[in-house]
């Protein structure tokens, strides 16, 4: 497949996932369990930081998932869009931490000083396939965090599990998830 196919294909399948989850995200969200699945991936953490997401658009919701990490003791970032560089970063965040809309009206902390690397990072996803391709909104804004910071880092997809598809179309910059996490279950991808 060439990478104008490639493109043209996520196009269509980003629309279509997009409507899918606007027609269902309400029915999945009064099912959603995620905080309880995440125990496994958190039970041993000890000064460790969680990289995590505001939710958006009929995304999954996170709120409650951050919430119970909080309750848990546990730290979280959450990333914050450069546009001028065309990156993104982590800050801290807590109950205190005053958010902002960025231009795609996503929120995020009101800008930080001190970038924070989390060990684990939940992405938010448009699609994903069970051998961990991930398809996000196009900005590639994980995908070039991850190219920087990839290695030691792991990546938890979080979405409904709708969202399923079997094979997505990829780029060589695209990166793999290793676990998924949905309303359902977490998955560790093989």
């Amino acid at each position: 497949m060439t990478k104008r196919e490639s493109l043209s294909e996520k196009k269509i399948l980003r629309k279509f996932l997009t409507n899918r989850r606007s027609e269902l995200s309400v029915i999945y969200e009064s099912k959603n369990n995620a905080h309880i699945h995440l125990q496994p991936l958190i039970q041993n953490i000890k000064n460790e930081i969680i990289g995590t997401y505001i939710n958006f658009r009929n995304e999954l919701d996170t709120k409650k998932l951050n919430q119970y990490l909080i309750k848990q003791n546990i730290n979280i970032a959450l990333p914050i869009i450069d546009f001028e560089n065309q990156e993104m970063n982590f800050f801290k965040y807590d109950d205190n931490t005053e958010l902002v809309k960025n231009k795609y009206c996503i929120l995020e902390p009101k800008y930080q000083e001190q970038i924070i690397f989390p060990k684990k990072i939940l992405i938010p996803l448009l699609g994903y396939s069970l051998n961990g391709q991930r398809l996000g909104y196009g900005g590639g804004y994980y995908d070039k965090y991850f190219a920087k910071h990839g290695e030691r880092v792991q990546k938890i997809g979080l979405g409904f599990t709708f969202q399923e598809v079997k094979d997505l179309p990829t780029e060589k910059h695209d990166v793999r998830l290793d676990w998924i996490l949905s309303e359902k279950h977490l998955y560790k991808v093989r």
